[in-house]
């Protein structure tokens, strides 16, 4: 295998040839009889609900514990903080309050492993590193009350939810916001 790198401003990259790959049958078995792992669930520690995110705004806003269901208003976003950095899945109660809905709602959910992160416009990040790694989700959910289960598996301490675009004749609210934390076996060693 043959394996070069350019460093180039505009194309930096790891190029592969000749690649050969060989299944090792005695790995294969142990992979197949390896324990699952096991997760346990996080609860949100405290939150923030703000109208701008800005370092200026995340440095100086008061943080509530989370005690029940948020609603969020036009322009809201809720910022969930876990208390430390965990790798897992999200998911998240959404229920209606105000008028019965009119229009599905838009949600746009950025997990974040520092709070920094959170004001990052992705669409204006240039990097070698692709985009797809930045950790953003954006989904329609048709029908409340609903849970809404991300499946894919996140590293975050903050978990930042956006409705976008929504009605004005009523408000998502959130709650029962969980994250299933993964275990690995490394850990279950220690």
């Amino acid at each position: 295998m043959t394996v070069t790198f350019s460093n180039e401003d505009d194309h930096k990259f790891h190029k592969l040839t000749d690649q050969c790959f060989t299944a090792n049958p005695k790995l294969l078995t142990k992979a197949s009889i390896s324990v699952p792992l096991t997760t346990r669930t996080i609860q949100p520690r405290r939150y923030l609900v703000v109208t701008k995110i800005n370092q200026a705004t995340l440095a100086t806003a008061t943080w509530q514990p989370v005690t029940g269901a948020i609603a969020l208003h036009k322009h809201e976003r809720l910022i969930y903080d876990l208390g430390a950095l965990y790798v897992g899945h999200f998911q998240v109660a959404i229920d209606v309050a105000g008028s019965p809905m009119d229009a599905p709602l838009l949600m746009r959910t950025r997990f974040a492993e520092q709070l920094q992160e959170l004001s990052v416009d992705a669409s204006r990040v240039t990097s070698w590193l692709p985009t797809a790694w930045i950790q953003d989700d954006t989904r329609h959910v048709e029908l409340l009350p609903t849970t809404v289960q991300f499946e894919r598996r996140y590293s975050c301490r903050y978990i930042m939810l956006e409705p976008v675009g929504q009605s004005l004749k009523w408000q998502p609210v959130l709650a029962d916001a969980e994250f299933e934390e993964i275990i690995d076996d490394f850990r279950q060693a220690a």
